[in-house]
């Protein structure tokens, strides 16, 4: 990536100008009166970038190519990879001979993926269009609410192992699905932050350092939600009809509400907060390992308590990992609010 040098000029009586790099004005092919958008930085520089690229942009889009042999599953994974990165049309090539397991594939296209239409359908393949980065849809908001979906799984997988509800166990597994298409969009949204200083301010991100804490919390809300659906088949699969001592049930509700004011923390980037919460896992860690201990038993019931309270503790874990992020975003806003001053 170049880096052009100019200096500030001045003409009349106090207007400054500075020129622009002519190999890029061709590049982009700007013309005379075309408009630019400036955007000023928290450290204080801009970012300039020609009107003309928002028109290149939203034509963006990339073919996959999918052989015969391939499963559904394999195909998923190769249309995620575009959907990440941030294509908005993505074309599904299946050749002259079709592909055998296009609905399987739709399904779970619509199961795992949030603003994908299905614009275009032949024996040949598959047209797609993605939902754009758009400020309604923000990464905060959409990983806020995916931190509501894990703490609710959380709360009631805790009910059902409980009260032995196998049908409330079985929703919370269909509810990891959610959760797993707001990751998806997430990362999708902020890829597309970093690409340009322009997606990255209608995202409401300031800089691109936000996009890699905001992945990593995104990441972390996922695999909490994971434990939320292991807790939910403790029940399921191993048919475990005695229930789990009350203090383990308990110190499962205190990491789901630890869980949720590391969110609250998160949200606001409230950095004291974040500390009071990190304390309050230490603390609750070295008393789930004793609860643990208290617990034990032999055969199947050590094997339930085992994975309830393996559960539990990674929630805790994930829980500071998100106050992490808080503190990480919350310096990263301190610095950059800082104004030079003269030397």
């Amino acid at each position: 990536m170049p880096v052009y040098s100019r200096k500030v000029q001045k003409t009349g009586g106090s207007t400054i100008i500075v020129s622009l790099p002519q190999e890029w004005v061709r590049r982009v092919g700007l013309r005379p009166h075309d408009e630019l958008y400036l955007l000023e930085e928290p450290s204080g520089g801009l970012i300039l970038w020609p009107a003309i690229l928002d028109h290149k942009d939203a034509g963006e889009e990339v073919a996959v190519k999918v052989t015969t042999d391939a499963g559904p599953e394999d195909v998923l994974r190769l249309y995620l990879s575009a959907y990440i990165a941030g294509y908005n049309v993505i074309r599904l090539e299946f050749g002259d001979t079709g592909y055998r397991h296009t609905k399987e594939l739709k399904e779970m296209m619509r199961r795992w993926l949030v603003g994908v239409e299905i614009v275009g359908e032949s024996l040949h393949g598959i047209v797609t269009q993605c939902l754009p980065a758009h400020d309604s849809l923000q990464p905060a908001k959409v990983i806020e609410r995916m931190a509501d979906l894990a703490a609710s799984m959380q709360r009631d997988a805790l009910y059902a192992v409980e009260n032995n509800d196998e049908v409330l166990a079985q929703d919370i597994v269909q509810r990891d699905y959610d959760v797993d298409r707001f990751y998806h969009f997430a990362v999708r949204q902020l890829n597309i932050g970093i690409s340009s200083p322009r997606r990255l301010a209608t995202l409401g991100l300031r800089n691109p350092q936000e996009c890699l804490s905001y992945i990593i919390a995104a990441k972390t809300i996922e695999r909490a939600a994971d434990h939320a659906t292991s807790i939910a088949n403790t029940l399921i699969n191993e048919r475990q009809r005695k229930r789990p001592s009350p203090e383990l049930i308990k110190a499962g509700y205190e990491a789901s509400n630890l869980f949720t004011e590391a969110k609250i923390a998160l949200r606001d980037v409230d950095i004291s907060k974040a500390r009071q919460v990190m304390r309050k896992i230490e603390a609750f860690k070295f008393m789930l390992m004793d609860i643990l201990r208290r617990n034990g038993g032999r055969g199947e019931a050590e094997t339930m308590v085992h994975a309830l309270g393996e559960s539990i503790r990674r929630i805790a874990e994930y829980s500071s990992d998100l106050c992490e992020v808080a503190l990480n975003l919350g310096a990263h806003y301190r610095l950059s609010s800082r104004t030079p001053q003269p030397g």
